[in-house]
């Protein structure tokens, strides 16, 4: 999940990924980034939804390996869209979207992709369906 704070908070990106297989936690931590590559308008909220995203992953599992993975591409149909603050009356909605400059949605996506991972420099598995 990648997030930016409000001016307020000094407008500081924060990051925060991890990497399971094998029902098992690999990596975990601040050592992400995502960048949306494509976006579309969402036309119910005029916000700008992103439509394609490249993800990079780096970390240290538990006994101190080097995994990093990458990938990118498409991000396909829309699954949810999640108003963070949807139980909140709209005027108080208009006062928090002008006062920090942004509307808080979530969009979730389910894309369906190959995750190859380096060990080492090494591929040690590629996750996902084929």
């Amino acid at each position: 999940m990648e997030y930016t704070t409000p001016p307020s908070y000094g407008s500081t990106v924060v990051n925060v990924g991890s990497i399971a297989t094998e029902g098992k936690l690999l990596i975990a931590g601040a050592g992400s980034s995502v960048k949306h590559t494509e976006i579309k308008g969402d036309p119910e909220n005029d916000w700008p939804e992103p439509s394609s995203a490249e993800y990079k992953w780096v970390g240290k599992t538990s006994d101190g390996k080097v995994v990093e993975a990458h990938l990118g591409g498409p991000l396909g149909d829309r699954i949810d869209r999640v108003d963070v603050m949807a139980e909140v009356p709209k005027f108080v909605k208009q006062i928090v979207a002008g006062a920090a400059g942004t509307k808080p949605y979530i969009y979730q996506v389910s894309p369906r992709k190959r995750l190859p991972l380096r060990l080492n420099a090494n591929i040690i598995c590629s996750m996902g369906p084929s």
